[in-house]
This record gives structure tokens, sequence and C-alpha cells, in this order.
């Protein structure tokens, strides 16, 4: 079923709403797509999904798609994952022509880069990429094979182990942003006849942001707390310049997001997590750059401008709540920078033998600690507003982050400004991303999102000045949703 879409107008991008038509992407699909999947008969294309979309206003729009090709009798249809990037008019051409000779196959254009002129728009089809050009070589099982496998098993170790085989998967693509890739190797030692298997990540970037990464993933690694076991991260193994891709150790666990909010276990889960950031924040390490954006005050507008035209009834809410917002930020004391995570949500809260550990930290930077602690739990309320749990468990769930949060860090905590952030981030990222991903379920409670802020600021407190009890988690548990 094609769920429902609510699409802004934005006349940079007057095409908007065909890419976010998945009937209407199947048929330009095929008629583009080059005539090597065309069975003998019959609809070539079974189905086209969106999988995720990017936009920013007037800046740009980038859909993935899921298209599922139906193959000959005997073959099994074929999912492929194309992109497709609109452009503003007139300009699409020029970038088509650019794509082509960035990643021309022997001479002759590329079939997995397409001109749909009619939308004015270019598609990709995976692993081509617009910025990140060298993917198909850090996808490729041979050069994984001879050259990039056995740098990470160092050199000693690879003089006596062979890789007799491997898998690898894409776990995660972002377009023109990331790539995330699990392989696993199988190994045979020549001298003893031992095999044994072992499993790493590998995350090949746009920019020069992997070479940041792995630089402070080594000094993280190398970090006592690290050592002494109060922060838990994956091991940074190499940085290949040549693909651009960072390489870590596996960790064995789950996410957090595996687990329901509700679960009664979550409240320990969560205060090991306020530690385990804390921890993080407490780390010193050099050269980091500061975080994206770092006047909050300004990143509040900028999503109130992008919020207001898509939700017309809440302009003035939006704006009293800004207004508020400003007034209580005059009230704050500064805290000491710290090492930020810059994603600190459960996706990335890892449970490996009872302990959280910290995963996918490609944006660590320097700044204001609550901007990590508000970002965390703004998640957390996010989940009221869909639904899925009640205020109370998510105040308690704070508490329980939190309690775990002040034991690590020489600071006290103002319960006050963390409020104060949980609701700047509600608007920033929450809000903002139900904008941009057109759901129309998602455009419905942006309405909540503002008044859950709302109440934060009205409540301000979120610990009251009592230590968490284990039961509070099981007696909310149990209540009323």
């Amino acid at each position: 079923m094609i769920p429902k879409r609510q699409i802004p107008p934005d006349p940079i991008f007057p095409h908007m709403p065909t890419l976010c038509d998945e009937k209407a992407m199947k048929d330009i699909f095929e008629k583009h797509v080059g005539n090597g999947h065309r069975p003998d008969q019959g609809n070539w294309i079974q189905d086209c999904r969106i999988l995720h979309i990017r936009y920013k206003p007037g800046r740009y729009v980038m859909v993935l798609y899921e298209i599922l090709f139906r193959n000959r009798p005997g073959q099994p249809d074929a999912p492929e994952m194309w992109y497709v990037r609109a452009f503003k008019k007139g300009k699409s051409h020029s970038n088509f022509l650019e794509a082509q000779a960035l990643q021309t196959q022997e001479r002759q254009p590329n079939p997995r880069i397409l001109h749909f002129r009619e939308i004015e728009s270019i598609a990709w089809g995976f692993p081509y990429d617009r910025k990140m050009v060298s993917l198909p070589n850090a996808l490729d099982r041979d050069m994984l094979r001879s050259q990039v496998l056995p740098s990470l098993l160092g050199p000693q170790r690879a003089a006596e182990w062979d890789v007799v085989d491997l898998t690898s998967e894409v776990m995660h693509y972002v377009p023109e942003h990331t790539c995330t890739m699990r392989v696993t190797m199988h190994l045979h030692n020549r001298m003893t006849g031992e095999t044994t298997s072992f499993t790493v990540f590998g995350k090949t970037f746009a920019n020069h942001q992997g070479m940041l990464s792995y630089q402070a993933l080594q000094q993280l690694w190398n970090s006592p707390a690290r050592k002494l076991g109060a922060l838990v991260i994956p091991e940074p193994l190499a940085f290949d310049s040549e693909t651009n891709t960072l390489w870590q150790s596996n960790l064995i666990g789950a996410p957090l997001t595996h687990f329901p909010l509700a679960d009664p276990r979550m409240c320990g889960w969560m205060e090991k997590a306020g530690a385990t950031l804390a921890t993080l924040h407490g780390t010193p390490l050099e050269d980091l750059p500061l975080g994206q954006a770092p006047d909050i005050m300004e990143r509040l507008n900028n999503a109130i401008g992008m919020l207001t035209p898509l939700r017309p009834p809440c302009q003035e809410s939006l704006h009293e709540l800004s207004s508020v917002l400003a007034q209580q930020a005059r009230q704050f004391t500064s805290y000491p920078p710290a090492t930020l995570h810059g994603d600190p949500h459960r996706k990335n809260l890892f449970l490996q033998d009872e302990t959280v550990a910290l995963i996918d930290l490609d944006s660590i930077t320097t700044g204001p600690p609550l901007y990590d602690v508000g970002s965390c739990l703004a998640s957390v309320w996010y989940r009221v507003a869909l639904g899925e749990i009640s205020t109370p468990l998510a105040k308690v769930l704070a508490r329980s982050f939190l309690n775990g949060y002040q034991r690590s860090v020489a600071w006290p905590l103002s319960e006050f400004e963390v409020a104060w952030h949980i609701a700047v981030f509600l608007i920033t990222e929450q809000a903002s991303r139900c904008a941009t991903t057109f759901k129309a379920e998602r455009l419905d409670i942006i309405d909540q999102l503002i008044q859950l802020a709302k109440a934060l600021l009205v409540d301000g407190f979120l610990l009251n000045g009592t230590p968490l009890q284990s039961r509070d988690c099981l007696s909310i548990q149990s209540g009323t949703f």
C-alpha cells in the first residue's frame, strides 16, 4: 500500500510530488532504465517503494527507492536501490554530464546513471553515488578480499591466515552521505588447519569526515575511560583513504531500539546510558570540530521558518514557544565544553552484556553537553507524540537517564535547563524531521510536539529532587497509557 503523503509546495522543485509518488516513479523508471533487465514478456518492474527522503526547502530533495525488477523465468526477482536527486530548472543536464564523466565505464555511458529530463532529475543506481564516487570499489568483493581485509588482520596474522570466503551486506545507505556495510570473513590457518571467522563494519563517507572520525575514535580507544571499562566503543581498525572508508570492530548485542520503551528493564538501561554519555562528555579529545550550528536559537528559528508554512494553524504557538525559549535562555549558566556524540539516540546506545556501549560515533564534536542530553531525551518524548508511551513513563525514563548522567559528571545538573533543551530539540529535530518525511501522519503530530515542548517548559523539573526508585518503572509500566 502506498502511504499517503503531504507534499509542501516548493517553487524550486516543482516536480517534488512526482518524486514522492511511487506509482509515477515506477512508470518513469520503466521508461528510462536500460533493456538489460527487460524480460521477454510482461511488466518488467514489479514494484517501486520509497525507502528514504532527504529534503531541505529550496536547497535539495533526494528520494531513495527500492526497485523490484522482474527477471526472466527461472531467475529470482532482483531488488535494487536507486536514488533520484532533483535539480533547479535547467541544471539537471549539466549535472548529468558531470556525473557521467566521473563514473563512465570503459568510455561508455554508465547505464546506472540516468537523466530524467521530464522531472529535471538524475537517478543513480546503487552503488553509484554522486558524491561517494569510490563506493563501488569499497563494496567490491575482490578488492575487499585481496587488499582491505588482509590489512585489517595485521601483518603477522595475515601471514598465517587465508580469507577463504566472505559475506558482505549493506546495513544502511544515505545517498550522498554515508554507506555502512557489515563484512564477515571466514579464515583458514595454513599452519594449524584451524578455521575461524570475524565480523567488521565499514562506513564509507562522502567527505573528509571519515578521516576526522577515525582520528577521534583512535583517541577515544586509547583514553583512560575506555581502558578502564567505563566507556565501551567499537575498536577503530583502519581508515582506507582510497575508498574513504572507516573500518571498526563488531560489538555483540543489540541497540536499545530493539526493545520497547515500556520494557521494565529500560529504566536500568537508560540509567547506564546516561552514565555512558556522561563519561564520553568528560573525555577530552584534541582537535575536535565545533558542533554544527552552535547557536541553538538560530537552529530553532530555522526550524520554525520551515514548519510555519506547513502548519499555518501552529504559527502563533510556534512563535510564542520561540519567545519563551529565548527569554528563559538568558537565565542559564555556562557548562564546560564536552566531547559530544552528535546523535545519541537509542539506536546508537548499544546493549552489550548489560553494558551500554556507544556506536556510530562519526559525528563526534565538541560543544555544550546538554545538546546531547536534550537531543537524546527529545527522541523519547517523540514516542509520546506517536502514542507509543505515556508522558509519565517518558518522565520516569528521563529521570533514570539523568540520575546515571549526574553521578558521572562533576558539575551540578540543572533540571530546568535539561527540560529547556528537550523542548528545543523536540522542534529542531523531531518536528523538523516530521516535516521533511512528507508522511501525512507525521505532519499531524507536529501540533502535539509543540504542546509537549510547552508542557516541559511549564513543568521545568524532571527529577523533582528525589532519587529514582526501581519500583517507579514497574508502576508506570503497568499503568494506563
